[in-house]
């Protein structure tokens, strides 16, 4: 990996070191270095995390937004919604639709500037984007995403926060949906 990166073995050193402190891969010595599995579990809790802080998030968008941020926000959103739709058809995880997926999230979060939280959780949050590739993958859940997607804007533009607080859980929790068929098909990928 040094020649192939032409940077010395430290470097590497270095790297593998962080990276087995992110938990992303597993350091034997003497006998190499090798992508650690998924853990759905520690998965699974950092999903319920990241739907807390959203579901907050939404909670103050319908406690705080005035009217014209509202509109501003409701305007982005639809933006976001109108490209995605090019990827309606799509079944694979294309880097420009993760992309819009991650900016549909961005945009409901910085809308009551809270994007720190998100900051506090970057350290994790690589599992779940881990995850997120395989799943959407293995699912083919592109257009389902933008179904989800639609569904939490049509209840923000409806006003209804008990029907966009459960579009959001819907949308995030993702595991209990397919975990058993991918450990069976892909035993090696997890713990």
């Amino acid at each position: 990996m040094s020649e192939d990166y032409g940077v010395s073995r430290s470097v590497i050193r270095t790297v593998f070191t962080r990276l087995s402190e992110r938990k992303l891969v597993e350091v034997y010595p003497q006998r190499g270095t090798y992508i650690s599995k998924m853990d759905l579990e520690f998965i699974s809790d950092l999903l319920l995390l990241r739907t807390a802080i959203e579901k907050e998030i939404l909670y103050e968008i319908f406690e705080d937004m005035d009217d014209s941020q509202r509109e501003d926000l409701m305007k982005q959103l639809r933006e976001n919604l109108d490209r995605q739709k090019k990827y309606s058809q799509s079944e694979d995880y294309e880097v420009d639709f993760k992309y819009l997926d991650s900016e549909f999230h961005r945009i409901l979060i910085d809308s009551v500037h809270r994007h720190n939280l998100m900051e506090l959780m970057a350290e994790h949050m690589i599992h779940i984007a881990r995850w997120r590739n395989f799943d959407v993958t293995f699912a083919h859940r592109v257009p389902e995403l933008i179904q989800e997607h639609e569904a939490i804007y049509q209840a923000l533009l409806d006003k209804r926060p008990g029907r966009t607080l459960r579009a959001m859980s819907a949308h995030l929790e993702t595991i209990s949906k397919i975990s058993d068929q991918a450990k069976a098909e892909y035993p090696e990928y997890f713990v």
